[in-house]
């Protein structure tokens, strides 16, 4: 969240790093299944290449790439390999100077999987990006042929990645933003489990059912905390406790939400064109120095709560869609280039007025995306059954998982610190006090209502950002001395002892 949140207070940071093991009664989740990506050049054999293997556009991996012939039915074909019959996700890299979308009918094994994929203009046949679809694989050998639907035929190939075993992970994302818990591990924060032992408190959330860390990502905060360097460091703990990763982009300096998208002072003079470059490289830059050091990123969002735009004013929604979209779309791609089974999340926070025209807009504008998500804070977005209605919608318009990017709910009235509390309440929805109890059975009824309805995980915002320890306010600009108005909506109490009854439901 961030419009009304830090209209009050909101802040930045991520982890306290101690090594302590969870007490032995205390049982963690089990890691998820690692997926595996196999890389197919269209170049090289098996691969057949209707038309010419090419080298004259820089920026293809391996030898060159398929430039196929201008022409209905010219094609690439690759033989795939796969150990077990399955979901598979295809991943083509691509290049497309031409200015107009070369479409495609994708086929496996004789049968057409997605007919007339997208393969956009990319600006240029150096500027390279890629297009995904999932499809069904057989054990053994499967033949994979994109061939062109128009007359103009496909842009150029470079490689199709294809991507197998998401389907033995664990479906649900259990998650947790804990953008504040790095600032507050350097301040010597404690983490206690329930029994009052201390812990590790990644260990505690992870007994706790969390399977998915979320990090905000900003471009240059003064504070010197949720930049990139922040993010690979602590992107190495989260993956080394087994966790899955998301990060979010804010591409900005400070909080960007539905009421303020202000662009990072270093792009502050750019326009519409420089920006997808921006965006492009930014985001492409991160995703690659994580994946370098073994982090790679499970999933990330392009933008933080932009149902009214980002990056403004270009890319301001009431200005139409379309600039909007040419951002979206830099993102994607770089995101995909960077690694093609990383989830791509774009995320709004307008449920209280439903989703659609939002999703409807960018989606004519030809946007990708893999999963949608939303926020959703009862005391802001409306009631429970609200809510599963938009989710259910979310899910069956768009054919794609649904998500609560964000939720969190009061444990107390009581402030601990010189900052106000966002929620003040003692009852802020109908139902749930602002007591231990209340918090735990809202956020039950928030995960139960929600998977009921379709969606496919629900992360708490910002659980471990207790006020024990000074030092961890909301403002980048002056994170010593601004507060948390967030700590009564964490999951650990002012001592940071956790929640007894706290759960991510499996």
């Amino acid at each position: 969240m961030m419009h009304r949140k830090a209209a009050a207070v909101l802040s930045v940071a991520a982890l306290a790093t101690g090594l302590l093991t969870a007490p032995a009664e205390v049982a963690a989740l089990p890691a998820g299944v690692t997926a595996t990506t196999s890389r197919y050049e269209a170049e090289t054999a098996p691969a057949v290449c209707d038309g010419a293997v090419a080298s004259n556009h820089a920026g293809y991996s391996g030898s060159g790439f398929c430039d196929s012939s201008n022409a209905v039915g010219s094609a690439v074909a690759f033989t795939v390999n796969a150990t077990t019959a399955g979901t598979a996700t295809l991943a083509f890299r691509y290049a497309n100077g031409s200015g107009s979308n070369r479409p495609g009918d994708v086929s496996v094994n004789g049968t057409v999987a997605q007919a007339g994929m997208a393969f956009e203009a990319t600006s240029g046949w150096t500027t390279w990006a890629t297009r995904t679809v999932s499809v069904q694989l057989r054990a053994g050998a499967n033949a994979v042929r994109l061939a062109a639907t128009t007359a103009g035929g496909l842009g150029n190939i470079d490689y199709l990645e294809v991507t197998t075993g998401e389907v033995a992970d664990d479906p649900i994302m259990r998650g947790a933003d804990v953008s504040t818990l790095q600032r507050a591990g350097d301040l010597g924060t404690k983490f206690y489990y329930a029994n009052g032992t201390q812990g590790d408190p990644l260990d505690i959330l992870k007994a706790a059912g969390v399977n998915y860390i979320r990090l905000r990502i900003w471009n240059n905060p003064r504070s010197g905390y949720n930049n990139k360097a922040k993010v690979l460091e602590y992107a190495r703990i989260v993956k080394a406790k087994g966790l899955k990763l998301m990060v979010d982009f804010h591409y900005s300096d400070t909080w960007a939400d539905p009421g303020k998208q202000y662009k990072p002072a270093a792009w502050a003079g750019h326009g519409i064109g420089q920006l997808q470059t921006d965006v492009y490289n930014y985001t492409y830059d991160v995703c690659t120095s994580l994946k370098a050091q073994g982090t790679t990123p499970d999933s990330v969002q392009i933008g933080n709560e932009i149902h009214n735009g980002m990056l403004w004013e270009e890319g301001r929604v009431r200005n139409g869609y379309g600039n909007l979209a040419l951002l979206l779309k830099a993102g994607y791609n770089a995101t995909k280039a960077c690694n093609s089974a990383t989830k791509v999340i774009i995320h709004t926070a307008n449920v209280e007025s439903g989703a659609r025209g939002f999703y409807d807009g960018i989606r004519a504008q030809g946007v990708q995306w893999d999963v949608t998500a939303l926020s959703y804070y009862c005391y802001w977005h409306g009631t429970l059954s609200h809510m599963a209605g938009v989710v259910s919608d979310m899910k069956s318009r768009y054919g794609k998982p649904v998500i609560l990017a964000e939720t969190a709910y009061p444990f107390t009235t009581a402030n601990y610190d010189h900052t106000g509390n966002v929620i003040t309440s003692s009852q802020p929805c109908a139902g749930y006090p602002a007591t231990q109890a209340g918090q735990q059975a809202n956020f039950a009824a928030v995960q139960n209502t929600s998977r009921n309805a379709g969606a496919s995980g629900v992360f708490w915002w910002e659980p471990t950002w207790h006020a024990a320890v000074p030092g961890n306010g909301w403002d980048p600009a002056d994170i010593n001395n601004s507060g948390n108005g967030w700590e009564n909506q964490a999951v650990f109490d002012r001592t940071g002892r956790l929640n007894p009854n706290i759960r991510w439901l499996p």
